[in-house]
């Protein structure tokens, strides 16, 4: 019963519908520990009963049939204890649960195909270009491109570039 009490007096605390004193007030009162010890009561005896029972009602049957018992005992509680609060908020709009189909023995759930990405075309990376001759005025290099001479650098097709050691560096 402390579990319950414990739960009914989260509930009112935060529900907004009732207010922050009634709320306190409520989950305390005579009237809802009189509702909470009905509810307990009637849930021993029935559960009591089923176990000295060996009816041939089915577990639905048998579960339809308390509920229909304790309805009206749960509403009491609630109007006690939580103000008649007996409806909750709607779901929020910014959640999503999915919702899962009860898996039957022996049935293989069908795979949902992935879709198909194309392939990335990655680019080849490029051997490096060196200086294979020079004269006075101008480079050959590795590629066959031509360089001219333009005091410490070399200016060719890609633009203005640096030899160093053996390689040609055009950034």
């Amino acid at each position: 019963m402390t579990a319950r009490f414990a739960v009914l007096l989260l509930a009112a605390t935060f529900c907004g519908m009732v207010g922050a004193a009634q709320a306190e007030e409520l989950p305390r009162s005579a009237a809802c520990r009189i509702a909470l010890n009905a509810l307990d009561e009637a849930e021993e005896a029935i559960a009591a009963a089923a176990a000295a029972s060996s009816t041939s009602l089915s577990d639905q049957q048998r579960q339809h049939s308390v509920a229909v018992r304790l309805q009206p005992l749960r509403k009491r509680v609630a109007d006690a204890c939580l103000g008649g609060l007996t409806t909750s908020p709607p779901p929020s709009q910014h959640s999503w649960v999915v919702p899962t189909a009860p898996a039957r023995p022996g049935v293989v759930a069908p795979r949902v195909p992935m879709p198909t990405v194309p392939p990335v075309a990655l680019p080849r990376p490029q051997a490096p270009v060196t200086v294979t001759q020079c004269n006075a005025a101008t480079c050959l290099a590795s590629d066959g491109s031509t360089l001219t001479r333009v005091g410490p650098t070399l200016v060719g097709p890609r633009g203005s570039c640096t030899v160093q050691g053996v390689f040609l560096r055009c950034p």
